[in-house]
């Protein structure tokens, strides 16, 4: 009987251990299912010679992207020159390959925005689209008046030639993926919405970065980690191996307080490795090192949810409040 109680103590403290603060019950939460309306597919389908017809169909559906000014004869030219450009037929069809369908991704899509709805209920859910960007890779997401556009011919893989072709970095586009599109969709939800803390520190920086990331990590439980910052399993194991040395740089090089972001840019910023560290390094550590510090702050205030996080601007108290202690 003695041994029983010890392994049934020993159960319930590795369960209390393993539970996930992310595992929510969602029955309560009502929302349409996601349709991405196809705005690039049906552009690229229209018959060049009978273009304003067309258009004319799918104004009221895509009016987003149409207006009511394409009957103009300017603008019907730029249309069929855009559509019948060899090189943006070679995108549309590339998409049209990639993606026959995007049914997974909006059962995704579903799945982020009914997290996103539990922990902010009074926040609305745009509108979704995609559409062939021509390689526009700054903003492969936009949110804009209540609208989501997905630049779909942003996520077309690492072998899509045309990438390489415009001399993009081998670091960016193997994110160019179709595991990609949600993360990125969700993340630009999160600047659209949230992106408004004061930033006159790297401890700042770094404490908006764990936020940034600590919500994408509620709004997609499933998602790994290594998605929601861009890192390869490899760059994952280094930052949790080398953690305390990163944070022992941190505060003996007086960073967290320093004002100079054009030298502490360098831990935020996107590449293929941090300077001041080995080439094994990845880029963005100083994000992830301010996810650790989200996480152990939430993990020890148990009484603050997500939307109340996402409210908090002061990154001294809540570096304090977090008892923060890098892994050795």
């Amino acid at each position: 009987m003695k041994n029983f109680r010890a392994v049934l103590f020993f159960i319930i403290i590795v369960f209390s251990c393993n539970s996930n603060r992310h595992d929510v019950d969602l029955s309560g939460v009502k929302i349409d299912d996601i349709k991405i309306k196809r705005y690039g597919k049906e552009l690229f389908s229209i018959d060049p010679k009978n273009i304003k017809e067309e258009l004319s169909e799918l104004s009221d559906e895509y009016f987003f992207f149409i207006g009511n000014e394409f009957q103009d004869t300017l603008n019907l030219m730029k249309i069929h020159d855009y559509i019948t450009d060899s090189s943006m037929i070679e995108i549309s069809e590339a998409c049209n390959e990639k993606y026959p369908d995007l049914s997974d991704i909006e059962k995704q899509l579903t799945s982020a925005f009914k997290h996103y709805k539990f922990y902010f209920p009074d926040k609305s859910i745009p509108e979704v689209y995609s559409y062939l960007s021509g390689l526009y890779y700054e903003y492969p997401i936009q949110v804009v008046d209540g609208v989501m556009i997905i630049a779909l011919d942003m996520f077309l893989g690492l072998d899509f030639l045309p990438y390489w072709q415009i001399g993009l970095p081998k670091y960016q586009i193997i994110r160019f993926e179709k595991e990609y599109i949600v993360n990125d969709c969700m993340n630009e939800i999160m600047l659209s919405e949230f992106n408004n803390s004061p930033e006159k520190t790297f401890l700042d920086k770094m404490i908006n970065e764990g936020k940034r990331l600590y919500f994408l990590e509620a709004i997609m439980p499933e998602t790994p980690d290594s998605i929601k910052i861009g890192y390869k399993k490899s760059q994952m194991e280094w930052c949790e191996n080398n953690e305390s040395n990163i944070w022992a740089f941190f505060i003996e090089n007086e960073l967290l307080y320093s004002p100079d972001f054009q030298y502490t840019s360098k831990f935020i910023s996107d590449g293929p490795f941090t300077s001041a560290f080995s080439n094994e390094s990845p880029a963005k550590i100083g994000s992830w090192v301010g996810w650790q510090i989200i996480k152990s702050y939430m993990d020890n205030n148990d009484d603050i949810n997500l939307n109340e996080l996402m409210k908090k601007t002061d990154s001294q108290q809540i570096l304090s409040d977090s008892k923060y202690k890098p892994k050795k």
